[in-house]
């Protein structure tokens, strides 16, 4: 039995380090994207007004406010527990769960309940294997969410990349350089 539970750590641990990941993916995301739009904010006011501009602007501007949500949903995801049938319901409160601990009205019984779930395997792996399924839920929402935002973030900065170019090439056809301040 502990050959079952030492495996069954070993996959929350990884359910876990895949969580960590896509939290670390989502914030770095988003930091290039706030270094970028510090670029956009200063090249914007110097783009000629015209339909190809505007409409390149607005994409820009959906793409970006599409990407940081998806990448803030990714960081903070909503997941939606589906009810599927178990043969046996989880207890109300799972000692090793942060959501069940907080769930025990004080210390003395969480250490009640901590003792019971370490008594039992049967117990603990109910409890473990139950963690993981929420976990991988949990990871299957920040995958979505971080794709989707991560194909934003490129659209994003292609788009802001075809503008410059726009703008340099629009003001070099002129032979001068574009005002910056």
């Amino acid at each position: 039995m502990a050959d079952k539970l030492s495996e069954i750590h070993k996959v929350l641990d990884a359910e876990n380090k895949l969580l960590e990941r896509f939290d670390q993916k989502a914030i770095s995301l988003l930091s290039i994207l706030g270094v970028f739009m510090v670029f956009f904010v200063v090249y914007v006011r110097v783009l000629p007004v015209n339909p190809f501009t505007v409409t390149l602007v607005t994409f820009y501007i959906l793409c970006a406010l599409g990407s940081i949500l998806s990448l803030i949903m990714t960081i903070r995801p909503r997941v939606r527990s589906e009810k599927h049938p178990v043969e046996s319901t989880p207890p109300l409160s799972e000692p090793a769960f942060f959501m069940g601990i907080t769930k025990f009205p004080n210390a003395s019984e969480y250490a009640k309940a901590l003792d019971e779930f370490v008594s039992s395997n049967e117990n603990m792996v109910g409890v473990y294997t139950r963690q993981i399924y929420s976990i991988a839920q949990i990871n299957t929402t920040k995958n979505k969410n971080l794709q989707r935002g991560m194909l934003l973030v490129v659209m994003a900065l292609a788009t802001e990349l075809v503008l410059i170019c726009y703008l340099f090439i629009n003001y070099m056809g002129s032979g001068a350089i574009p005002p910056i301040f």
